[in-house]
């Protein structure tokens, strides 16, 4: 029994100076990473001194802004997902309990606490305490102290209550109204009227469609923007679309701009262009387009798609039989399905459209 007890303790022992090499050459791996490339150790210290704090939380969001360069394997190894200043604002409310901001990031702070959850955590990287201010919102959870009066320390500050004015209230009142809406993104989306798989044959079925408005599943008042605008792009002069939204679109109160493009085969290429040089984030969109249009819009990615609010997609531009159409387009009807797919995974509120609703 004694042998038996010395063999296990032998074991026990062998098992324990494994594990502790493992331990130092995974840190000494990291320490040669980070004089490679002239850091000043604090990512791993600072994410150790977090976790050892509670933060975050089991099974929490945790992000990284900036370049994360060669630090990729060590975040993904963390659970911290590197996000771009373009991605953060397609983040939802309050949805993140962690959010790193790397050095050089250029990021507004108001954006990262329009995403922070209240007992969240942002950690930045400072020369001292002193030179970082923070909202009266915030508290400092951790300090990593300098390696030398050269280098910068990192602060580790938790939200502790909502935001009440300044950067934060601009950034949460000009992002996407879908994305900052209550609840869930998915919920909202849901929410949608279903998509038709066959192009209506009558046009009284086209009028027996009843969209289900953005602001009507958000609860959105429309106050606070810049601009509220219809874009009608179409491939000849002419229609109506304008006055059916006048008609249909709950607007409350406030008056749109309606902005009447011809766009049609080639032409549709610059609608990209023309969204992004002619409304911002901080105004309200309404599109009503075409395949084509809609593909461009897509193609030139997040820098336009989260300029549009709400989209009417034209799929009677995409099949044979559509009521009034007939066969207007040189794609399959299935095209125009999956597009409208694509363009609710990136999260527009999209409806579809066709010409049988101005009757």
């Amino acid at each position: 029994m004694m042998t038996a007890a010395r063999t296990m303790g032998a074991c026990n022992g062998c098992l324990l100076r494994r594990l502790l090499r493992t331990v130092l050459v995974l840190s000494l791996a990291s320490l040669r990473l980070a004089l490679a490339n002239g850091d000043d150790v604090h990512l791993p210290a600072l994410l150790a001194e977090l976790k050892h704090r509670g933060y975050p939380r089991h099974g929490g969001h945790a992000v990284f802004l900036g370049d994360a360069g060669p630090w990729l394997p060590f975040l993904q190894q963390n659970h911290v997902a590197p996000v771009s200043a373009a991605e953060l604002r397609a983040i939802p409310d309050e949805s993140v309990d962690l959010a790193v901001v790397g050095r050089g990031a250029g990021v507004d702070f108001g954006l990262v606490d329009r995403v922070l959850k209240v007992g969240g955590v942002a950690a930045v990287f400072a020369a001292s305490r002193s030179a970082l201010e923070l909202p009266g919102n915030y508290k400092v959870a951790a300090v990593i102290a300098p390696r030398s009066e050269k280098n910068e320390g990192a602060v580790a500050a938790e939200k502790t209550g909502a935001s009440t004015g300044g950067s934060a209230a601009i950034a949460r009142r000009h992002h996407r109204k879908l994305l900052a809406a209550p609840g869930n993104k998915e919920d909202v989306l849901d929410g949608l009227e279903g998509v038709l798989l066959e192009p209506p044959q009558r046009r009284h079925a086209i009028r027996r469609l009843r969209p289900k408005y953005l602001p009507e599943l958000t609860g959105d008042s429309l106050e606070g923007y810049r601009r509220r605008v219809f874009i009608d792009v179409a491939p000849a002069p002419g229609g109506g679309a304008a006055s059916w939204f006048r008609k249909h679109y709950p607007r409350g109160r406030h008056e749109f701009e309606s902005v009447r493009l011809t766009a049609a085969g080639e032409a549709a290429e610059g609608i990209g262009d023309w969204l992004e040089g002619n409304v911002g984030e901080e105004d309200y969109v309404v599109v009503k387009a075409g395949v084509e249009a809609a593909e461009e819009m897509l193609r030139k990615g997040a820098a336009v798609v989260r300029r549009v609010d709400e989209l009417f997609l034209d799929c009677g531009e995409g099949g044979r039989g559509a009521a009034g159409n007939g066969n207007l387009g040189r794609r399959p009807y299935w095209q125009c399905l999956a597009l409208y797919g694509r363009l609710r995974d990136q999260g527009v509120a999209v409806h579809q459209w066709w010409s049988g609703m101005l009757r």
